[in-house]
């Protein structure tokens, strides 16, 4: 009789609402699949939640609507269901989720009217009247709310997630801020940036396609060092000539073998030994080090 799909999560401040407290938002498209129109009066339900990475799954609390609605026949209306949880619930989502991706399940109890010739069973209860040949009737119906996506439980994208706790001012959650690189006209030099784009983005769907990405930005970041002086006979990064320090200081190793390390971790075989999988942080890790090793590189060669 109804079908629910998700089509969208978030908090009340997505919506201009200013609630001080911790809620989450689903937003809920029920489509009508019966022959009569549907008048729904209340809407509750239970949310459990798990991850991708375990089956187990743990009962959040129950979701309400705060407005009725009424849907036509053979067509489908917009609602929202509130969630209201504790800091304590959105540990228990992360340690669930453990770096992964949050699946939720919603089961949602719809209190609603219609008018029937003749009801499907006996939890319709009578109300009333409704035309020359039918009469109104009172049920409580249960629906799963699906992914509209997929049609199954509801997976949230990881970053998507990020978002939401964020917004939620999470206290477990930190913003890093990482400076952007500017000026750049070297076409290397923007050849690696792009190549560092890609693989952040290839990063949710694709670990290994992503490391081989920033392999590519490493090799684009030699090419830029080149093409402005600072690689030396034996085709090495001259760190000692960008930093202006002796060849044996502590900082010109350090910065060496911050950029042997990236290269052996841009490589898929290097991770092969610690685990079955290569995890996100770990690709995390990569991109975002070259992308400051590359920052720092550029304001030191511009201070030469």
């Amino acid at each position: 009789m109804l079908a629910a799909v998700l089509f969208r999560l978030g908090v009340p401040k997505d919506y201009g609402e200013n609630y001080e407290g911790l809620r989450l938002v689903f937003e809920v498209r029920l489509h009508n699949q019966g022959q009569g129109d549907i008048f729904i009066w209340d809407i509750d339900g239970e949310v459990f939640v798990g991850g991708d990475k375990s089956p187990r799954r743990v009962y959040l609390g129950r979701a309400r609507s705060l407005t009725s609605l009424e849907i036509k026949q053979k067509t489908e209306a917009q609602t929202s269901v509130y969630l209201d949880l504790r800091h304590e619930d959105l540990e228990v989502i992360e340690r669930l989720r453990d770096g992964g991706k949050p699946r939720f399940e919603i089961k949602l109890s719809i209190l609603l009217t219609m008018c029937l010739q003749n009801p499907p069973d006996s939890s319709w209860m009578f109300i009333g009247p409704c035309g020359q040949s039918q009469s109104r009737y009172l049920t409580r119906y249960t629906v799963v709310v699906r992914d509209s996506r997929s049609n199954s439980p509801i997976e949230v994208d990881r970053d998507m997630w990020l978002d939401v706790l964020s917004k939620l001012g999470f206290k477990y959650v930190r913003v890093i801020e990482v400076p952007a690189i500017t000026g750049v006209v070297n076409e290397h030099a923007k050849a690696a940036i792009k190549y560092l784009d890609d693989a952040w983005k290839q990063m949710k769907t694709d670990y290994e396609n992503a490391l081989n990405t920033a392999r590519n930005a490493l090799e684009e970041l030699k090419s830029y060092a080149k093409d402005l002086g600072y690689v030396d006979d034996k085709g090495k990064i001259d760190f000692a000539k960008i930093y202006g320090a002796s060849p044996d200081s502590e900082l010109v190793r350090g910065m060496d073998g911050i950029l042997r390390g990236l290269w052996a971790l841009t490589s898929v075989g290097s991770h092969a030994g610690r685990s079955r999988f290569i995890k996100r942080a770990d690709v995390e890790f990569v991109i975002t080090t070259i992308y400051m090793l590359m920052k720092s590189m550029q304001e030191n060669m511009k201070s030469q």
